[in-house]
C-alpha cells in the first residue's frame, strides 16, 4: 500500500478505534461521527485487501490481520512523529506530539502542581500536540514500554527495561476507616496495633508489601487498581485502607473518614518521573521545565 496522507489518517483512525474498543470510544477521542469512523476504516480495508475487523451483533473484534495491521501501524505513527519532532528541532521549532502519562487522583493535589508545568511547555511549544493520560502504574509501565506514553509520573514499583526513572516526589499516606467502621468513634487509647491489624485490609497489589509492611499479620480482603475504589471501599465501613493525604482530606472534612495516625502508622510512596532512556527532544524539553518547576520536591 502505497502511504499518503489520507492513508495515514485511516491508521490514525483504526489504531483509535482498536485501542478504544470500538466506535464509541474511539468517537470522542478522534471527534468524528460514527459514519465518519466507518468510512475510513472501510476505505483502509478496500486498500489494504483485508478485513481489519468485525462490526456486527457479536460486538467488536479484531481479526488476526487487524491485529498485525495495528501494531505495524502504531510503527509508521510513532515514527512519523519522531521525524516531525526532529525536523521541528532542525528549524529551530518544536513540533509534534507529547504524550505524557499521570497516575490516578493527583489533580487536586496542591504538592504537585502538574498544571504550572504545562503551561510553562506550552509556552515554549505552542505548536506541540498534547495528550495526558491518567492511569495505574501498571498502565502507564506498558505504555512507556510501547511508546504510547512519552514520559510519566507515578509510584512505579515494577521497574521496566529501557526505561529511565528519577526521584521527583514523596507523597505521604495515612490509614483510614469509614464512619460506619468498628474504629471510627473508639478513644485511640483503646485501640493497639493487633486490634488494627487484625481489621480487613483493602490495598492496591502493585504496593501491597508497602502498604501493610507497618502492620504484623495483617491480611489484605479486598484490592483495588485505584484511589476511588479505595476510597468506596473505606467509606464502606467494612476495610481499612491507605490513602494519600491530600485525596483524603474532603472525606474527612466531611466527617466521613478517620485517620488512623495515633499509632505512627503511615508511610511515604515515592514518585518517579519515567520516561525512555533515548527521550526525543520534546521529552527532553518538558523534562527541562519539570526540572525547573520542582526541583525543590526531589
Amino acid at each position: 500500500m502505497r502511504i499518503s496522507d489520507y492513508s495515514l489518517r485511516n491508521l490514525r483512525t483504526f489504531c483509535a478505534v482498536v485501542e478504544h474498543g470500538g466506535f464509541g470510544g474511539a468517537q470522542a477521542v478522534l471527534g468524528a461521527s460514527q459514519s465518519v469512523i466507518s468510512t475510513h476504516l472501510k476505505d483502509l480495508e478496500v486498500k489494504l485487501g483485508l478485513t481489519l475487523c468485525s462490526r456486527g451483533r457479536g460486538g467488536f473484534a479484531v481479526t488476526e490481520k487487524g491485529e498485525e495491521v495495528y501494531a505495524e501501524a502504531k510503527r509508521l505513527l510513532a515514527a512519523v512523529e519522531l521525524c516531525e519532532a526532529n525536523l521541528g528541532t532542525l528549524r529551530r521549532v518544536l513540533t509534534g506530539h507529547l504524550r505524557l502519562g499521570l497516575v490516578d487522583s493527583e489533580a487536586d493535589n496542591p504538592d504537585l502542581p502538574l498544571h504550572r508545568a504545562i503551561r510553562r511547555f506550552r509556552d515554549v511549544a505552542g505548536d506541540v500536540r498534547l495528550t495526558l493520560e491518567v492511569g495505574t502504574p501498571e498502565f502507564l509501565g506498558k505504555a512507556l514500554q510501547t511508546g504510547d506514553i512519552h514520559a510519566a509520573i507515578g509510584p512505579f514499583p515494577n521497574r521496566q527495561p529501557n526505561i529511565t526513572y528519577w526521584p521527583f516526589y514523596v507523597e505521604e499516606h495515612g490509614l483510614y476507616c469509614g464512619r460506619a467502621h468498628p474504629l471510627f468513634d473508639r478513644d485511640p487509647a483503646t485501640v493497639g496495633l493487633a486490634e488494627v491489624a487484625a481489621c480487613p485490609m483493602a490495598v492496591r497489589p502493585y504496593l501491597q508489601r508497602a502498604e501493610l509492611a507497618g502492620l504484623p499479620d495483617a491480611v489484605a480482603m479486598a484490592s483495588v487498581s485505584n484511589m476511588e475504589a479505595q476510597a468506596i471501599l473505606i467509606n464502606s465501613g467494612c476495610y481499612l485502607g491507605w490513602l494519600p493525604l491530600h485525596f483524603a482530606r474532603k472525606w474527612v472534612a466531611r466527617g466521613e473518614m478517620r485517620r488512623i495516625d495515633w499509632l505512627g502508622l503511615s508511610w511515604q510512596s515515592q514518585f518517579y518521573v519515567a520516561h525512555p532512556s533515548s527521550p526525543h527532544d520534546l521529552v527532553q524539553r518538558f523534562l527541562a521545565v519539570l526540572a525547573e518547576d520542582f526541583g525543590s520536591l526531589r
